[in-house]
């Protein structure tokens, strides 16, 4: 099967038809102006005849025209009609031929002015006939299509016959790159479609297509020139993206941002190129021939941080960082001495807009700086502590857990607190035991990297570090600060601590005896009845009998006593303690609220041996009894708290087994981890104690019969609840 031909456009056709097409809208575009000249000449005239009524008389001129220029023509009527016209020169050699009758004077005009492409310029009354010169039509410069997508650096191109000048200026404009060309390029048609390619492979094929040469300036210029050029393409001096081993762009020389894409190429080279074309002062202590090469590709980079990147991978691809007994080895005050005994690495070093080049053991290199601390301690702070000798412990019974500050317990705090206030850290990696206080400890949680080659001091009361290093080292440093120095929330935890006690007691009875003496009446009789009658009361009680019949009772002895007790009591108490407590994240508040009481214990000791000698000494030791809460929260990246949370109450229950034993205690303790939002409110506790008691002694049978068994017995009934609830509420402020 033959497949057709492909068609190939004619575009010299093409070129043509769209000319006829052009030239024929203009003339139709003419033919629609002439009326409208025309008409508006003919409203001019007469609008000019209601005052100059000459231009409404017939013709005074009924005589053939024959070879009669038409300057003399006019001339002649606006004699005869009392005209103001004038004639331009150049209608002389317009010649008519008409026979002209029965016409108005206007109509005369109108009608020149329509044959012979005539115009009339308006003056007052003032006619000023000349030729007719059309206006001239506005010929559109085709538009060079161009687009270019700043996002992804892509340009798309449509070119049809379009001069390289202007389409190398639209370029510009719209995408902000710099093109250059060698001169007599500029009339260069260029013919080419693409759409959406990146930038340099677009430039690459516009100049493949129309044979040209194409580079790239360090500074980031496209150079274009002729291929049968010899003299442009032996005068380039720049190297162009990909022709050479410093493959780099300069893409702002003031901020210094960089585009690079660098093989193997040694250190040295790129340094000193890149410092020709920035114009950076550098200093080199050392040679950087021994640096070594690298690899990097990165675009929009800035200067520091490429040098940064270069001297850290060599820093960490040296023997340095693999020898597993190297962090061991070195000094508590630094690192210098054991980096002088391994391979040197190369860093860099900036002072004043000067760049320093060598290696890290170089003073030059070298320098100490201030790092303070803005939101945190340079020091990591523990649990508040007592001096009072430790917490206050619910029941302690052991006087090994007082300490009273004596002579030796003075001296050693004294000693704390002549130490000085600047002193070297110990960087070492060990535990946190291992290290005198929390600023070695904050030291330690650094990784080791960060710490290496370092010498660092703390200044506490400018809550700073004084480190001293190479620079690139204490740049990582800082940075480093810089991350984990963030406020530490605070946490204000308010604690409603609610007991509530009801009791109900009942107590009634009448007690009969004989005591060791005689008794006098006495007691309370409202609201409650508590009352104790002796002999004599009792006696009178009993004569007031006297009087029924022969019923004789007779008398009780003086020492007889009767005891008549009749009591309700109610009560409702409620105790309310709302204590609020603030902490730093991840440290412990303790609040204690108690009460000490102490109790005797006896030493004896026995000196001799025939005849032994007693000693006794009594010493007292106290005993606690408190309402604590120690509570611990953790906050969390999301907000929420964890708390860690220990109560415990106890009381004296006022119960001695003997007079100088330690009172009795009750007490109640619970402890709860639990996670809540912030400002969440939480439930604890609960705890309830009830007790009932129902009790009571009397005579046999008697103390059953009712109503006599209120005389020979005594009853007791009590019935006590006791509730403890606490509500713990945290809110964090940072």
């Amino acid at each position: 099967m033959t497949p057709y031909p492909k068609y190939k456009p004619n575009r010299p056709s093409i070129l043509r038809s769209f000319a006829l097409l052009l030239l024929l809208l203009v003339c139709l575009k003419l033919h629609a102006q002439q009326p409208d000249r025309i008409l508006q000449i003919q409203n001019k005239l007469e609008v000019l005849s209601l005052e100059n009524t000459e231009l409404k008389e017939q013709l005074k001129l009924e005589i053939n025209v024959t070879n009669v220029t038409l300057p003399n023509f006019l001339i002649a009527v606006s004699k005869v009609h009392g005209l103001n016209l004038s004639v331009s020169p150049d209608i002389s050699n317009i010649t008519i031929v008409n026979n002209f009758s029965d016409v108005t004077v206007a109509d005369l005009l109108v009608f020149l002015c329509k044959q012979y492409d005539l115009d009339i310029d308006f003056t007052g009354n003032i006619l000023f006939v000349k030729r007719y010169i059309p206006p001239v039509e506005k010929v559109f410069e085709k538009e060079v299509l161009v687009r270019f997508n700043p996002t992804d650096q892509t340009l798309s191109l449509d070119l049809q016959n379009d001069a390289l000048g202007k389409v190398f200026r639209k370029i510009m404009d719209v995408s902000g790159k710099n093109l250059l060309f060698s001169q007599g390029m500029e009339n260069q048609p260029l013919n080419l479609y693409i759409n959406n390619v990146p930038f340099d492979a677009a430039m690459e094929k516009l100049a493949v297509m129309h044979q040209l040469s194409f580079s790239k300036s360090r500074d980031g210029f496209y150079l274009f020139n002729r291929l049968d050029d010899p003299v442009s393409n032996n005068s380039r001096v720049r190297r162009s993206l990909g022709k050479s081993p410093l493959n780099y762009q300069v893409l702002d020389t003031v901020n210094k941002i960089l585009h690079v894409d660098f093989i193997n190429t040694p250190i040295a080279s790129i340094i000193k190129e890149l410092s020709f074309d920035l114009k950076l002062d550098v200093y080199t202590a050392t040679p950087l021939e021994e640096a070594g090469n690298v690899t990097f590709n990165a675009t929009n980079i800035l200067f520091d941080d490429l040098l940064t990147h270069i001297f850290e991978s060599k820093q960490n691809s040296s023997p340095f960082s693999q020898v597993p007994d190297a962090q061991a080895s070195r000094p508590a005050r630094g690192n210098v001495q054991a980096a002088a005994s391994l391979p040197v690495h190369f860093t860099f070093k900036k002072e004043n807009n000067i760049y320093f080049f060598g290696t890290a053991d170089q003073l030059s290199l070298r320098e100490v700086e201030i790092v303070q601390l803005m939101y945190r301690s340079v020091e990591l702070l523990s649990d508040p502590s007592s001096f009072s000798g430790g917490y206050r412990s619910a029941g302690r019974t052991s006087s090994a857990n007082v300490n009273f500050f004596g002579s030796n317990g003075q001296n050693n705090f004294q000693n704390q607190n002549t130490n000085i206030n600047r002193r070297s850290v110990n960087t070492r990696s060990s535990g946190f035991s291992n290290y005198a206080d929390g600023a070695e400890a904050l030291v330690n949680i650094l990784p080791d990297e960060i710490k290496a080659d370092l010498d660092i001091k703390v200044d506490f009361e400018l809550n700073s570090f004084l480190v001293s290093g190479p620079s690139s080292n204490i740049n990582r440093f800082k940075k480093f600060i810089r991350e984990i120095d963030k406020p530490v929330p605070v946490v204000l935890i308010e604690v409603m601590i609610l007991e509530v006690k009801r009791s109900a007691t009942v107590e009634t009875g009448i007690s009969w005896g004989i005591g060791d003496q005689p008794v006098s009446t006495q007691g309370k009789l409202f609201p409650e009845t508590d009352l104790t009658l002796g002999a004599n009361t009792v006696n009178k009680i009993i004569g007031g009998f006297d009087g029924f019949g022969s019923f004789n009772i007779g008398r009780v002895v003086p020492d007889f006593f009767a005891t008549i007790k009749a009591m309700e009591e109610n009560g409702n108490i409620r105790i309310r303690s709302t204590p609020k407590l603030s902490t730093l994240n991840g440290h412990r508040a303790n609040l204690s609220i108690g009460e000490t009481t102490y109790y005797v214990i006896t030493n004896q000791n026995f000196f001799g041996s025939q005849i032994p000698t007693a000693s006794e000494v009594r010493n007292y030791a106290p005993i606690d009894a408190e309402l604590a809460v120690s509570i611990k929260p953790l906050v969390s990246g999301n907000g929420q708290v964890t708390l860690d949370i220990n109560v415990i109450q106890s009381d004296f229950s006022g119960e001695r087994i003997e007079e100088d034993a330690p009172p009795g205690l009750t007490s109640r303790e619970f402890s709860s981890i639990i996670r809540m939002q912030n400002q969440d409110l939480a439930i604890l506790g609960g705890l309830e104690e009830k007790l009932k008691n129902d009790s009571g002694n009397g005579v046999p049978l008697l103390a059953r019969v009712p109503v006599i068994k209120w005389l020979f017995s005594k009853r007791r009934r009590e019935d006590t609840k006791q509730k403890l609830t606490i509500l713990i509420k945290p809110t964090v402020i940072y």
